[in-house]
């Protein structure tokens, strides 16, 4: 027989211990807290976080099986005393009696989804998958493991009487996705992928001075054109959105937190035009920069 469900965390009662409070945001589900190990597939919980510049979760066990999926950000992974780099596209699982430590990168703070989840099935499903508890992967196209995590938000957060049954089928459908998807990075999808992170982090790291996508492609030593399919289908946006969204952030900065003027911060950035630069700002924030300096 199945355990009774137990009720939802209210604002007003404690998370459970295994839930991290070292989070900007989160977006998190309760299923079933508790739940029967051998019966059937089922999804206790799940998950996003934006999480904070001092984030680490260090456990040394945990309760379920856990598969999380980085969307945004870099950090750190060690399972079993193994240090894995985490990237977007990263996917790793772990589970009872599995040691494990996951830190973010201060300047690029991790953002991630995570579903824990029990049953009899549950750790043949992980290995299937090519997920085993204590495995990581890289995922190509990972904006199709995001819109199913984004799926069993969704279904999860409505807490209706077909929440558990919806959230287990799509646990089912990511874990024959992230099979479909996964790649060595030996092969040449993964070495696509390797170069679509580092131009990513290459054009974050050098947004300030770089005006434009042909100049950073350019630097970085691959073609625009390359740099496009390589957004496309790796990506969320085009590469020329990924750079103005890199330089309209470092704007927001200069312009609140080191209070520069808008010319100053238009001239800092490279524009020559400050009313270029308040158009480019428009485009991102919604708002024009003297507006988002008066917010701020």
């Amino acid at each position: 027989m199945t355990a009774p469900h137990a009720p939802t965390p209210r604002r007003n009662q404690p998370l459970p211990a295994f839930v991290s409070r070292q989070v900007v945001t989160a977006r998190r589900y309760f299923l079933d807290l508790r739940p029967a190990h051998r019966g059937p597939l089922t999804v206790v919980c799940g998950g996003e976080e934006r999480v904070r510049s001092d984030y680490v979760v260090a456990r040394d066990d945990f309760p379920y099986c856990c598969v999380e999926f980085v969307a945004v950000g870099r950090g750190t992974l060690t399972l079993d005393g193994r240090e894995i780099p985490l990237a977007a596209g990263t996917v790793f699982s772990y589970g009872p009696g599995i040691p494990h430590i996951i830190g973010t990168d201060r300047r690029h703070r991790l953002r991630k989804y995570y579903v824990d989840f029990v049953g009899r099935d549950a750790t043949r499903l992980l290995r299937a998958a090519r997920l085993a508890p204590g495995s990581h992967a890289t995922v190509g196209r990972p904006r199709e493991i995001r819109a199913i995590f984004d799926l069993l938000q969704q279904c999860g957060l409505a807490h209706s009487a077909h929440s558990q049954t919806l959230c287990s089928q799509l646990l089912s459908v990511l874990l024959t996705k992230i099979r479909e998807l996964a790649q060595p990075s030996d092969t040449p999808d993964g070495v696509a992928f390797a170069t679509f992170e580092r131009f990513q982090q290459f054009l974050a790291t050098e947004r300030e001075r770089l005006m434009s996508i042909e100049q950073a492609a350019n630097e970085f030593g691959i073609s625009t054109a390359y740099a496009c399919r390589l957004f496309r289908r790796y990506g969320t946006t085009s590469p020329y959105q990924e750079l103005l969204r890199q330089r309209m952030t470092l704007a927001a900065d200069l312009l609140t937190h080191d209070r520069l003027q808008v010319q100053q911060t238009s001239a800092r950035l490279g524009f020559t035009d400050p009313s270029q630069f308040s158009r480019a700002f428009k485009r991102v924030a919604g708002i024009s920069p003297r507006a988002f300096q008066r917010r701020a």
